[in-house]
């Protein structure tokens, strides 16, 4: 699926102050989101190319300081991707926010682009997995405004580009070929649910085989499978690959 859509400023309308200060409310729900759910937030503005709104937790995330004289914006929070990252990033943004256009209006709200992203700290680099939904659109129908959480990635490399919806299809964007195609998603079955979950409470092999009344052999091989579908190497990492997904 070919999309050509750019995330140069030249494909938006302007925006009137007053339709900046409609998002305020949004915005100040987004505050109080994050401050009783732990999370690392941000808000974008696709027209200006910078955030309406960054979590402190982000901020500190790259290593900056929060003291009001220097404010924390896009330009910024790009300095903390590494080099060879940004024009991948780029790409992911533009054929991301192309593929959304795709989609029926009332549709769009109901997607989230989900990809993998280093980011630099103290010259260490920190692979994180970004979930971005939009919020608001231009009146030609194009992405305005979005909000991204970040997350820890489940995987070693950057990219894993999908486009998740929530009736259990998705995109995924080949960074070689440049190129979207859909897929089912596949949702984990009870036993491999049951399995994971005991894993990621700690439950060795056969306390495990012993609680659902399977083989010793049956949990192996299923971690196995598991681990090989979601290519990680771990119980945690496979639990927030499934997670990043929505398989569970």
């Amino acid at each position: 699926m070919k999309t050509n859509q750019s995330l140069t400023t030249t494909n938006f309308i302007g925006y009137a102050q007053e339709e900046y200060e409609n998002l305020k409310p949004l915005i100040e729900i987004t505050k109080a989101f994050v401050r009783s759910s732990n999370q690392y937030i941000y808000i974008i503005d696709f027209l200006k190319k910078d955030f309406l709104y960054v979590s402190d937790k982000i901020v500190r995330l790259c290593g900056e300081e929060i003291d009001g004289k220097k404010r924390f914006n896009y330009e910024i929070y790009l300095k903390h991707v590494p080099t060879e990252e940004q024009k991948m990033l780029s790409e992911i943004n533009e054929k991301g926010l192309g593929l959304f256009h795709t989609f029926p209006t009332n549709e769009r709200t109901n997607y989230t682009l989900c990809y993998d992203i280093d980011l630099i700290r103290n010259k260490k680099k920190t692979l994180l997995n970004h979930k971005l939904t939009p919020l608001a659109f231009t009146s030609n129908g194009q992405v305005w405004i979005a909000l991204c959480a970040i997350s820890p990635s489940a995987h070693k490399e950057s990219g894993h580009v999908l486009m998740l919806h929530t009736n259990g299809t998705y995109y995924e964007y080949d960074l070689l070929c440049h190129d979207w195609g859909k897929k089912e998603i596949k949702r984990l079955n009870e036993t491999e649910q049951e399995i994971l979950l005991l894993s990621a409470r700690g439950y060795t092999v056969e306390e495990i085989a012993k609680q659902i009344c399977k083989s010793v052999n049956t949990i192996k091989t299923t971690k196995r499978n598991l681990f090989k579908r979601f290519e990680t190497e771990s119980i945690m990492n496979t639990w927030v690959d499934i997670m990043n997904r929505r398989q569970i």
